[in-house]
């Protein structure tokens, strides 16, 4: 099978490296994999790295992107490309059109929300030729059932998904040491990018409320091309609550497995995460997660069956959950299992047979 992966994003976040991700993996399972990507952007970049074709693309106009799409049609008749995979929205008027009539199927993988209504007739158009929409988490199907023109049989659900590594490699005992950490404190990460809606000024003020053995391990960068210094702003904070000391900032890096394993608690602080790969990352990791009670997150913890879940802002819940952290809910085997790429590959495999099936 012949996969076109597209994304017109010049950012580098969750849906990015997902869609690298899986592209590699459709590779392993033997399919031609492209990617379809603007030069310069960081996928374009991490794409370069790797065996994997790459196609330069305009970054286009959200809407009525005709020449663009004539271009790409062309393109996936002449490669006879089966699958069309995108993950950005604002992608899906350029494909939609482009699929039309091309032999290819479209697939969306969700990555976002879908809060408001997508009703108009183009909307009606532009869905009616989606394939098979998969969303992360069953109330993502829901919420894109209840907000779009999709359908029951076009939309499923197959979770993200992890290397097989992150499940069975052994807890490193160095993990401390490694991210320069005190050896007989607590510890409690945050990771990702430095922005207000991720939470990092409420998980500094519950750390203000716990005992002093708590620390923070806070590992990322300020929201690029942002108009405000998030971590200086956090800095200070913690400077006026008395807690820097206990608090350890790093640089961003790819390696976090290890910084899971120097944790005693993740805390999810974000003020609503579609789906936090973060979160899934931690319960792989057996690392009890403190969450906030919105976006994917609840359903991600099973609704507080596989970890605590608490308001958005509200850093007396997140200080009285670590400070009792031994008594809190951990993710079992089999929750977490149905977070690895041996799964994910496995419905995907079937989902993609299906698909070609049908338009066969």
């Amino acid at each position: 099978m012949r996969i076109s992966f597209l994304s017109s994003s010049t950012g580098w976040g969750g849906l990015e490296r997902n869609l690298i991700r899986y592209a590699t993996w459709m590779t392993e399972l033997g399919h031609v994999v492209e990617i379809n990507c603007v030069k310069g952007s960081p996928l374009e970049k991490t794409a370069s790295t790797t065996e994997l074709l790459v196609r330069i693309v305009s970054r286009q106009h959200r809407h009525l992107p005709f020449a663009a799409a004539r271009r790409l049609k062309r393109h996936l008749q002449s490669t006879r490309t089966d699958i069309l995979w995108v993950r950005d929205p604002r992608d899906l008027p350029l494909c939609s059109l482009a699929i039309h009539n091309s032999g290819a199927d479209l697939v969306f993988h969700q990555g976002m929300q879908i809060s408001q209504p997508k009703s108009k007739p183009w909307h009606r158009a532009r869905y009616k030729r989606v394939s098979r929409w998969i969303a992360p988490l069953q109330h993502l199907r829901n919420e894109t059932l209840a907000n779009t023109p999709l359908t029951p049989d076009q939309v499923e659900v197959i979770p993200l998904a992890l290397e097989a590594n992150w499940f069975s490699a052994p807890k490193s005992t160095e993990a401390r040491a490694k991210w320069k950490l005190p050896v007989d404190a607590k510890i409690v990460g945050l990771f990702g990018r430095i922005d207000p809606l991720k939470g990092h000024d409420t998980l500094i003020r519950a750390l203000a409320e716990t005992d002093a053995a708590w620390h923070a391990l806070i590992i990322g960068e300020n929201t690029r091309n942002a108009d405000r210094d998030g971590r200086t702003e956090f800095q200070e904070l913690a400077e006026s609550l008395g807690v820097a000391n206990r608090v350890h900032w790093h640089p961003p890096t790819e390696a976090l497995l290890s910084a899971y394993d120097a944790c005693d608690a993740y805390a999810m602080c974000s003020k609503s995460e579609t789906i936090g790969m973060v979160t899934i990352e931690a319960l792989a990791r057996q690392v009890p997660v403190v969450g906030t009670n919105a976006g994917g997150t609840p359903e991600l913890l099973g609704h507080g069956k596989q970890g605590t879940l608490f308001e958005p802002g509200d850093h007396h819940a997140l200080a009285r959950a670590l400070q009792a952290i031994e008594t809190l809910p951990i993710s079992d085997d089999a929750h977490a299992l149905q977070f690895t790429k041996e799964r994910a590959v496995k419905r995907w495999s079937e989902t993609l047979a299906a698909i070609r099936a049908s338009a066969s």
